[in-house]
């Protein structure tokens, strides 16, 4: 169940977007009127996203993601598939600072 506030579904995809290429890179995604970092990190078929806080952020933690939608916007925002366990990367004081997720490019 879904709490209010939560949220449970992420943006469409922007027209035209391709599998992200191997390499890294960084996206600026909006997340409930909020800029956020992805970074995308890929070696061959397999890779890791990573959604942050920006350094210049006012506010230090991530809005409260479900863990289908964070695996919703990697998959929209990188053309691969967000395989494994959704995980807690980075913290402070209770509030969430990053989250990650393996990602499978075919």
């Amino acid at each position: 169940m879904s709490q209010p506030g939560v949220l449970t579904i992420a943006a469409p995809a922007p027209q035209g977007f391709d599998v992200v290429a191997p390499g890294s890179q960084t996206r600026v995604v909006q997340v409930l009127g909020r800029s956020l970092s992805l970074s995308l990190m890929r070696a061959d078929r397999m890779g890791l996203a990573v959604l942050s806080v920006p350094k210049r952020s006012v506010v230090a933690s991530l809005p409260e993601l479900e863990p289908n939608a964070f695996r919703g916007l990697v998959a929209e925002e990188s053309g691969c598939r967000p395989v494994g366990q959704v995980q807690v990367v980075g913290s402070r004081n209770g509030s969430t600072l990053a989250l990650a997720t393996g990602l499978s490019c075919n």
